[in-house]
């Protein structure tokens, strides 16, 4: 089954701000109040000053890549263009990475995304990429999902965004590539844009490229 989808968080992210700071419910699931996601996972890893966590189901492709935002987070004089790649990566890799979720309301990439915006983006990649998950709290599921294995920046340029209130922030358009450990005909190539929130920079704006 071809899985495709579209996750504009530029549209989301207006309706979110305009509604007072408030969350709107893109696509609400109708089951979304009845949350199978009961299984813990042990943080193994932590940038606390961050808030990125690193998981034990996490995959050695996703480890690496912490591993050195980590390491260059550490440095204080670290480049903002290296910081961002590696949050792209990251981002992407937990998103697609379908395989060591236990169900639809296990999305990844959270951590990454502007946190307004945070509950709208997990509401449409519930009703798009990870629709059709099959739970997994009893560890015998037996469905082929996606694993992502590699990340490629392909362009990265400097831009403005503009937010609700018409004033414009400085903004990194990141044009991507990602590859699988099988391929199941999910996206592949996709453009983010990130704005800096305090010290982080996260995730305004997805839209996966069509195939």
């Amino acid at each position: 089954m071809k899985k495709k989808t579209k996750i504009v968080l530029i549209v989301i992210l207006i309706i979110a701000l305009v509604v007072g700071g408030g969350v709107f419910f893109v696509l609400k699931s109708k089951k979304q109040e009845e949350n199978p996601y009961v299984q813990e996972v042990k943080v193994t890893n932590e940038i606390t000053e961050y808030g990125y966590t690193l998981e034990d189901r996490d995959t050695e492709y996703f480890k690496e890549g912490f591993q050195q935002l980590q390491d260059l987070l550490n440095n204080p004089e670290h480049s903002v263009e290296e910081y961002i790649k590696l949050v792209s990566q990251l981002f992407i890799t937990d998103l697609y990475t379908i395989s060591n979720k236990i169900s639809k309301y296990d999305v990844g990439g959270l951590e990454y995304v502007y946190e307004p915006a945070r509950e709208s983006f997990k509401s449409v990649a519930m009703d798009t990429i990870y629709k059709n998950v099959v739970n997994n709290l009893d560890n015998k599921r037996s469905q082929k999902l996606p694993t992502v294995n590699k990340v490629e920046i392909i362009d990265l340029k400097e831009g403005t965004y503009s937010l609700p209130d018409e004033s414009e922030v400085k903004s990194y358009e990141i044009e991507l590539s990602w590859q699988y450990e099988n391929d199941l005909n999910y996206d592949s190539k996709g453009t983010l844009i990130l704005i800096q929130n305090e010290k982080k920079f996260e995730v305004v704006s997805f839209e996966p490229d069509e195939k």
